[in-house]
This record gives structure tokens, C-alpha cells and sequence, in this order.
């Protein structure tokens, strides 16, 4: 039956039988196979064939020899865009950008309102899902990438406070409730933009898990520069050597402004002292001491005196870091190393962009590291933090009372301590190891704090030198 309707079959009925031939391999078990299965199979392969015939790549108008082209053809027109937006896929994603870019400009226009005033204060409230809560938290948090953005993120309505008393610079404040706006010096806050947002959004862009219901973007303090000036400023420099927890340089930094340091230097491989976490330990110090961020060793030099007395803080025991040190390095093979320091540091640094000397900069400092190391063994004078001795100058007729010699404390994480560079560093300013006494049951102190403890007893040290200068002369003048 199915062998007498193959000749009077159409062309595609044709087809479709051929490949039965193909599925049955002889045409004997094509006449054997009963008629239902026969409508099945024919219907299968339809449907294959139809599938298939959907899959076939579109034929460009302009290349069909079947059907001609014809300029201006809506038909075929239509046919060349599309071939030519799958054949150029930046095309596609320069439009997708484009329209996600239409697509935040709507956002915003939509999300505008009418401002409004409270307490004399001109705000704006956002919708919803607003983009530019969440692009200015990006923008400011890129810098850590080497953005241009010079903005900084505080979070908190009493470090927010503490900001614009002390004179910082308000880019823009988001807020929750407008009652939180009465704490605040309203005069800081004129012709700075307002925001009120849903405590949802300020939860999505927060750091924090319970956010407090105000976020400012401030003016990052350029390097070294000071917005508040203290009373009185101490002769000493705090440094980070590789201290890379946020809550302990903030700590550092909040105690340091306390005391009135003269700066603070954080080297490469430490925290970024502009991080959201570090600012709100911190709670305004950064704005009250001049910092310098991301020396490298052989840098520091340059921002203290050449007599300063640097001071290592160290959280092992006396006894324990005397047994480390090793009293058969003489003075000339210390020296011999740091001239081969020097000789594979002396690379020329010309013709060569920003990043590849960025680059350089790091190995050289991992070379200089390693070919150091042995400063680690180096015997140095280890004191209690009670017994530290700060030298005092001679004056000009010889005597004593000179002012206060120039200290520096060094610094270092919890977990790797101090680098063999920050010892070298120590070893040509005459430095010394600080310890502080601590129970047996008891490893180390946290950075934060042990760093106040001799930060403190160095100001009462240099407080006491000025003090015994100031005494003979109201001696000399009463008589």
C-alpha cells in the first residue's frame, strides 16, 4: 500500500518516504510494517524536518539567486538589518549599553520630586531603588582601585557630627528620618544636598548590619593635610609597618589625634586608611592629624629628622625576643647587606610608564625584604614600655635642655609582626624594642591597644623633658 502512493506522492511527501526508506533499511519491512505505524513514522519526520528547516541560517537578500534583490523592499531590508546586528556584536552591546544608560536617566527623572524643607534645611526625597545612592557609594569606594574619586564615606550621625565641627567637607548626606537632622550644626549643612531615603535602601549600601540612618560623602584630606588643628602637637610619628586590621589603625588613629601627634605614616601593604571601617574606629581623628598613606621604607626618610629615635613595638616578652637575636653579626655584615640593598635598588627608572614603575617599586621592595631578613636577628635594646629613655639634645653651649628629641613608633599586625625593613629602618636611627608586661597565660596584646599604652607614656615622657626645660629657667629668672 505504502509502495503503490510513492509514485502519485508530492515532493515533499517524497521526502519524507525516502527517509522512511533510510529509518527501514529495506523496502520489504516498509510493506510489512502495518499503516498506523506508517502515519506515525511520516509524522515524526514532519516534524523533524520542520524543525530543521526553522534552523536553517537566514539567507542575505542581497545573495539569493532564487528570489532577486530589491532595493527599498521593506521585506528585504528588514532581513539586512537583522543579519547585520548579529554579525556585529559590539554593535549589540554598545545599544544594550545605551538603553541601560536611557534606562537610569528614566530612573532618576521618575524618582525626582518636589523638595521639600525642614528646620530651614531643603531636602529631597528619593523613591525607592533610587541609582544614585548606590553610584555614589561605588564611586567613592573605587578609590581604592586608583580612582579619582577624592570622596569618603562616614556613616553615623555623632562621626558625621564630629566631621563638621572639626570642618570637613560635606559633598552630600542621606538620611532616614528628618529628626536626626536636629543634631546636626545646621549651618555646615547649607547648599549641601539632602537626601531622605527608605531605610531599606540605606540597609542594601550600609557596611553595617544595623545601619544608624545617616550616611555622608566627604572630601577625602589630601595627603598630609590637616583640617582641625590641634592645641598642642608632640613630637612624635606613628607608623604602620603592614598593619592590615581596619579596627586597630583606626583605633591608632583616633589616639594619635588624642595625643597630638606631629603625623602619622602608614607604609606599603597596610590598610587603607580611607576604608569605611577604619573611619568609624577612628571617629574624626582623621581629620585632626596630618597623614601620609602608602610610603614605601625607602620613603619615610624623608618625612622625619635624621636624629629621631625610633622605637619598636613588639608584643613578646623581654626574655623571649633576646633569645631571637644573634650576637655574632658584626657591624660589617650589617652594612655589607644594606650596600647590596642599595646596588639592586639603583635600577633606572626612566622611560617607563606609572604602572610598570609601580610595579618595579613593589619587587624592588620584596627584594629588599628578603635580602634583609637577617635584621631579624639583629641585637637591638629591648625596654619596658615604663622604662623607654628618650634622648635630649645638647643646646648650642653645650649643655643640656635642647628641645625634645623627635620619636617615632613603629607598629605592626597582631599576626606577622614587624618587617626586617621597619627593623633596618630602626637599626640606623639607633632604634630600640618596646615591650609591654603581660601575664604567661596571656600570647600577645591587640595592636590598637598596646600601641595607646606606649603612645601615652611617651607623651608623659616628653611632657616631663619639657617640663624639667621650663624649670631652670624660672629658676634662673626668680633669682
Amino acid at each position: 500500500m505504502a509502495a503503490s502512493a510513492m509514485p502519485c506522492a508530492s515532493k515533499a511527501y517524497t521526502l519524507k518516504l525516502k527517509f522512511l526508506y533510510a529509518f527501514c533499511n529495506t523496502r520489504e519491512k516498509l510493506i510489512q510494517m502495518p499503516l498506523f505505524r506508517i502515519n506515525r513514522t511520516l509524522t515524526t519526520c514532519s516534524r523533524c524536518y520542520s524543525q530543521r528547516k526553522k534552523k536553517q541560517p537566514m539567507i542575505d537578500p542581497r545573495k539569493n539567486i532564487q528570489y532577486p534583490y530589491v532595493r527599498g523592499d521593506p521585506l528585504h531590508e528588514d532581513k539586512i538589518r537583522e543579519i547585520n546586528k548579529k554579525s556585529d556584536p559590539l554593535g549589540k552591546l554598545s545599544e544594550k549599553a545605551k538603553k541601560s544608560e536611557e534606562k537610569k536617566l528614566k530612573q532618576i527623572e521618575e524618582s525626582k520630586s518636589e523638595q521639600q524643607i525642614y528646620a530651614e534645611l531643603t531636602y529631597e526625597k528619593l523613591k525607592e531603588g533610587d541609582p544614585r545612592l548606590g553610584q555614589a557609594i561605588i564611586e567613592a569606594k573605587s578609590s581604592k582601585a586608583g580612582s579619582t574619586s577624592t570622596n569618603i564615606i562616614l556613616e553615623g550621625q555623632r562621626l558625621i557630627k564630629d566631621a563638621l565641627l572639626l570642618g570637613a567637607t560635606p559633598r552630600c548626606l542621606y538620611f532616614c528620618e528628618t529628626q536626626i537632622l536636629d543634631d546636626l550644626p545646621a549651618h555646615h549643612l547649607k547648599g549641601v544636598p539632602l537626601y531622605k531615603i527608605l531605610y531599606k535602601d540605606m540597609k542594601t549600601w550600609s557596611d553595617t548590619t544595623t545601619p544608624s540612618g545617616i550616611l555622608g560623602l566627604f572630601k577625602r584630606p589630601d595627603q598630609g593635610e590637616v583640617i582641625s588643628e590641634p592645641e598642642v602637637t608632640l613630637p612624635i610619628t606613628l607608623i604602620f609597618d603592614s598593619l592590615k586590621d581596619p579596627g586597630n589603625a583606626g583605633t591608632l588613629i583616633r589616639t594619635a589625634a588624642a595625643i597630638g601627634c606631629q603625623r602619622v605614616i602608614t607604609t606599603k601593604g597596610s590598610v587603607n586608611v580611607w576604608d569605611t571601617k577604619v573611619l568609624r574606629s577612628a571617629m574624626g581623628g582623621h581629620f585632626s592629624v596630618p597623614i601620609y598613606s602608602g610610603m614605601s621604607w625607602s620613603e619615610v626618610h624623608n618625612y622625619i629628622d635624621k636624629d629621631t629615635q625610633v622605637f619598636l613595638a613588639n608584643s613578646r616578652p623581654a626574655r623571649v625576643l633576646s633569645r631571637s637575636f644573634d650576637t655574632k653579626l658584626s657591624h660589617e655584615d650589617v652594612r655589607s647587606q644594606e650596600t647590596e640593598t642599595e646596588e639592586s635598588d639603583s635600577e633606572s627608572d626612566t622611560d617607563v610608564d606609572d604602572i610598570e614603575l609601580e610595579k618595579r617599586k613593589i619587587r624592588q621592595e620584596e627584594h629588599a625584604e628578603h635580602m634583609v631578613y637577617s635584621f631579624h636577628r639583629v641585637p637591638m635594646m629591648v625596654y619596658d614600655y615604663s622604662e623607654i629613655l628618650i634622648n635630649q639634645p645638647k643646646s648650642s653651649d653645650g649643655d643640656e635642655g635642647g628641645s625634645p628629641t623627635s620619636v617615632a613608633l613603629v607598629v605592626g599586625g597582631e599576626t606577622e609582626g614587624l618587617s626586617a625593613l621597619a627593623k633596618q629602618f630602626a637599626y640606623n636611627h639607633y632604634g630600640q624594642y618596646v615591650t609591654i608586661p603581660m601575664s604567661m597565660h596571656v600570647n600577645s596584646l591587640n595592636t590598637g591597644i598596646a600601641g595607646s599604652i606606649i603612645l601615652y607614656e611617651l607623651r608623659r615622657k616628653l611632657l616631663m623633658l619639657s617640663a624639667e626645660k621650663k624649670e631652670p629657667r624660672s629658676q634662673n629668672v626668680c633669682s
